[in-house]
């Protein structure tokens, strides 16, 4: 025989529920792609609204677009976000066209959140491969 009545066990599952929902909630949305080749290097970058914009004020809507442009506005126009960070591998413009062919799906709360301009990211880049995960 239980310890809880009916109506108590169905408050406990209520609040178990919730508590699971709530850590669920707050662990990191991570890449489901695991890139092969060489590791090439890793920086990480805040999307802001600047960043879903292209040079000429259009708006942007893949993933990889608006990525592109978080290194274009840091590396060739100075506009960097306060935490955005240094990487060698998307100096030129030639590397940064490599970002759409090499992009990883992106799980879908990220994009959502990327295309928002509202992420902290972390982006890893491999030979032919850029997986990107909350940073």
């Amino acid at each position: 025989m239980s310890r809880f009545s009916t109506r108590g066990r169905r408050a406990l599952n209520r609040y178990i529920i919730a508590a699971v929902a709530l850590a669920g909630a707050a662990l990191p949305i991570q890449s489901a792609v695991a890139c092969r080749g060489d590791f090439l290097g890793a920086y990480n970058t805040a999307i802001t609204p600047q960043d879903t914009r292209s040079s000429s004020g259009a708006r942007l809507s893949s993933v990889a677009a608006i990525i592109q442009q978080d290194r274009a506005n840091y590396h060739r126009f100075g506009r960097a976000d306060g935490p955005d960070q240094y990487d060698d591998m998307f100096l030129s413009a030639e590397s940064r066209a490599l970002i759409p062919r090499w992009m990883s799906p992106v799980p879908r709360p990220l994009a959502t959140a990327i295309r928002r301009g509202d992420a902290y990211i972390n982006v890893q880049v491999y030979e032919g491969c850029i997986a990107v995960s909350a940073g």
